[in-house]
């Protein structure tokens, strides 16, 4: 009777010391039961326990959160300047250093932006998109600036998904004068315009844009005229053409005696490649030949 009476205290002992492990181990994973003596009493004992990792910088679990007004997902436009805060501080201990890694890529972020600043445990992320698409950004904060550092202590990690729109949409046109000219001349039709000639060379900009000419600069009408070599038969007409202009419609027209009526030549006539168009036509008759071009 003594020894039953002792088995069962010392039972009782181990479940009020599990009890208590319990409590202060909110991550026991899995308990299994142990069946005991002759009194058919069963106590539990850890299987495994698992802990979650709490990157402390402060001895508790330390999160990187937005500041209050920015959400995630963030969103931003091309073109257009983006920033969001954020904080990490618990218990007085500030983030000393900031790891990024973007779409699965170490040390970079989204295009046009970057690490602005870390003060008071507040954080920015800045700058303007360069680069429409989808980012997915990996943020640390590290209690110490040299995060190789053994002693050293992270975050969590906090996933800030930033979707970048495409901003307003230009034409490759608006693209080639903007490679010329900025502020208020891409808004002055004199300057930028289609039909404008601000060199003053006699080819209007949509012509230079279509030839691959500088819009800022007299030039020469470019092209080749004569007899084909390939047949002394015909005359051939050859212009070359920028890439960036495939979509614009490019013509040759003929006229008997340039009196103003123009029709276009036959297009069997014309080969028309990415970086040249080329006449090739019977020579026939007195005959005057021009290019057309529209956006």
């Amino acid at each position: 009777m003594r020894a039953e009476i002792i088995f069962q205290k010392s039972l009782n002992v181990i479940a009020s010391g599990l009890a208590m492990t319990a409590q202060r181990l909110p991550f026991l994973k899995s308990l299994v039961p142990v069946v005991g003596g002759g009194a058919g009493v069963q106590v539990a004992v850890p299987l495994t326990m698992t802990f979650v990792g709490t990157h402390s910088l402060s001895g508790q679990s330390v999160t990187i959160q937005p500041v209050d007004g920015f959400v995630n997902p963030a969103e931003g436009t091309v073109g257009e300047e983006f920033f969001w805060w954020f904080t990490s501080n618990a218990s007085n201990r500030q983030i000393r250093a900031i790891t990024v890694e973007t779409n699965g890529v170490a040390d970079v972020y989204p295009p046009g932006l970057g690490l602005v600043s870390i003060a008071s445990g507040l954080v920015k992320i800045q700058g303007t998109p360069t680069q429409a698409g989808t980012y997915t950004m990996v943020i640390k904060g590290w209690r110490f600036t040299d995060i190789t550092s053994p002693t050293n202590s992270s975050t969590a990690p906090y996933e800030l998904v930033i979707n970048v729109g495409g901003g307003v949409e230009t034409t490759p046109y608006e693209d080639f004068v903007a490679n010329f000219w900025s502020g208020d001349d891409l808004s002055d039709p004199l300057i930028v315009g289609e039909l404008a000639d601000p060199d003053g060379d006699g080819i209007q900009n949509m012509m230079e844009f279509v030839l691959g000419l500088d819009p800022t600069k007299a030039n020469a009408m470019p092209g080749v005229f004569g007899v084909d070599p390939d047949d002394v038969s015909k005359i051939k007409y050859e212009f070359p053409l920028n890439e960036l202009a495939s979509s614009a419609q490019v013509v040759f027209e003929e006229s008997p005696d340039m009196d103003g009526t123009w029709v276009e030549v036959d297009s069997s006539l014309v080969t028309r490649g990415t970086q040249s168009i080329v006449l090739s036509a019977p020579i026939s008759g007195k005959k005057f030949y021009r290019l057309r071009v529209s956006l």
